[in-house]
């Protein structure tokens, strides 16, 4: 049986595999709009978000369903793109 301590260890060890993980997404982030800049794109995709939060609910087709679940992933990763966007453009 794991402890408590033992729990909490494994989990600051997956904060610290989402932070690398982040910085590692800004980067890319970064890097595309840098692109879209050059390009005149805009930022905004709305069909591109849409396709990045359905993908990531759907990422793991074998696990069975929770809506309640899935609708937490989509809240995660709509705050991610987000706040990502807030950022982008206050950087350029």
């Amino acid at each position: 049986m794991d402890s408590i301590a033992s729990l909490r260890q494994e989990i600051d060890q997956v904060h610290k595999e989402l932070h690398a993980l982040l910085l590692r997404r800004r980067e890319l982030t970064v890097a595309v709009w840098k692109i879209k800049q050059e390009q005149g794109r805009p930022f905004f995709s709305p069909e591109r978000e849409e396709q990045i939060i359905q993908n990531f609910v759907n990422m793991e087709p074998h696990q069975p369903r929770d809506p309640q679940f899935d609708e937490l992933l989509k809240g995660v990763m709509n705050s991610i793109l987000r706040e990502y966007e807030k950022y982008l453009k206050s950087q350029f």
